[in-house]
């Protein structure tokens, strides 16, 4: 079989084949290369995430490690805190131990009849600020810079029950005539019902005044007997 072609040579050129020339080639090999960049960069990011994830994973295991360490640590901080606070109290009984011993006593004796306490707490005593112009002011006599140097006045707050308010004022009378109380003073009354009856709760505030042993015997011997001189635990403050 015969065939002729009729088109025109340029048209025959075309149809014969595609040729890229070094333009095409020097384009193709350009892209080739951006595209093998590309994936080395995705590669090294790829690599730069997971060490970044590795790292976040074990930064969290030591926080998870950091934060069991601090609950101790604070567990620790607060039994000692705890500990120095039983400390200091039993060293402050034990210094005023037999002072305390009196005051209890003192307190029961002045307890009247339908009169129940259930708290004696011991206050911390207020910050005294010195006026201006008593820095050099001197003192009247040398018993009360004695008195003054070793006494002992805690503020307490006193809560109980009483049946009547006759018996409650009572028992304040009793206290304010004692020679370990004064500036007593009744801070709350209310109604209430105990053990089905009509009482009243209340909570009194005072000054307690109290010399341990130790601190008596160093007063007598700086004070000396002195004519109408009268030790008591008022009487120093």
């Amino acid at each position: 079989m015969i065939q002729i072609n009729l088109l025109p040579k340029e048209y025959g050129k075309r149809g014969a084949g595609f040729s890229l020339g070094k333009a095409g080639l020097y384009a193709i090999a350009g892209a080739a290369g951006v595209i093998v960049i590309l994936i080395s960069i995705t590669f090294y990011q790829m690599h730069q995430l997971s060490q970044l994830e590795s790292n976040i994973e074990k930064a969290n295991q030591r926080a998870a490690m950091l934060r069991e360490d601090i609950r101790v640590v604070d567990a620790l901080i607060d039994i000692k805190e705890k500990i120095h606070r039983r400390i200091t109290a039993v060293e402050r009984l034990d210094r005023h131990r037999s002072a305390w011993v009196r005051i209890l006593e003192d307190i029961s004796r002045n307890v009247p009849e339908f009169v129940w306490l259930n708290k004696f707490t011991e206050m911390e005593p207020p910050v005294v600020k010195a006026k201006p112009g008593e820095t050099g002011k001197t003192e009247e006599s040398t018993d009360q810079s004695i008195a003054e140097s070793i006494r002992s006045v805690r503020p307490v707050e006193i809560k109980g029950f009483a049946f009547s308010l006759n018996s409650l004022a009572a028992f304040m009378i009793k206290m304010m005539r004692s020679d370990y109380f004064d500036e007593v003073k009744l801070q709350d009354s209310r109604d209430t019902t105990f053990v089905d009856e009509n009482a009243y709760t209340f909570i009194l505030t005072a000054n307690v005044h109290y010399l341990s042993d130790e601190e008596m015997r160093n007063l007598i011997v700086r004070v000396g007997s002195q004519p109408g001189t009268e030790l008591t635990h008022k009487s120093l403050n």
